[in-house]
């Protein structure tokens, strides 16, 4: 099955940036990265999280700790998970003890869980710096 997405459609980059976003109560993805940006079709979504958090210090934050999950259904994370871990934690340019991710399936309920879709969910602790 094949989604249509303006970017790559990473959904954990989406949630973390809208997790950041929102503690910063700063709008969202969406504010920040427009669908209607030329500049955005078919971009790596972890670019926009290295950028993201690049503005996120400019702005006088630093993130304490991420904890998210991704439902995908049918496919597995955790061969991957210390992988993805470490790209995030690359990405937002924080140490790799401050990343938590987990993988969830919804045992097959609802599109999510049958494979035909996919979430992720993420919530952030940030720290004013000044």
């Amino acid at each position: 099955m094949c989604f249509r997405t303006h970017s790559d459609g990473d959904v954990l980059s989406h949630a973390i940036i809208d997790a950041i976003a929102g503690a910063m109560a700063d709008g969202d993805l969406g504010t920040h990265y427009p669908e209607d940006d030329p500049a955005s079709e078919n971009a790596r979504s972890l670019n926009f999280v290295t950028e993201f958090s690049g503005y996120m210090r400019a702005q006088g934050y630093e993130i304490v700790n991420i904890d998210a999950f991704v439902t995908l259904g049918t496919t597995r994370l955790r061969p991957y998970m210390s992988a993805i871990r470490e790209a995030v934690a690359a990405a937002l340019d924080v140490p790799l003890d401050r990343i938590s991710i987990k993988g969830r399936s919804h045992d097959g309920i609802a599109e999510v869980g049958r494979g035909q879709a996919c979430s992720a969910t993420a919530t952030v602790l940030l720290m004013k710096t000044d």
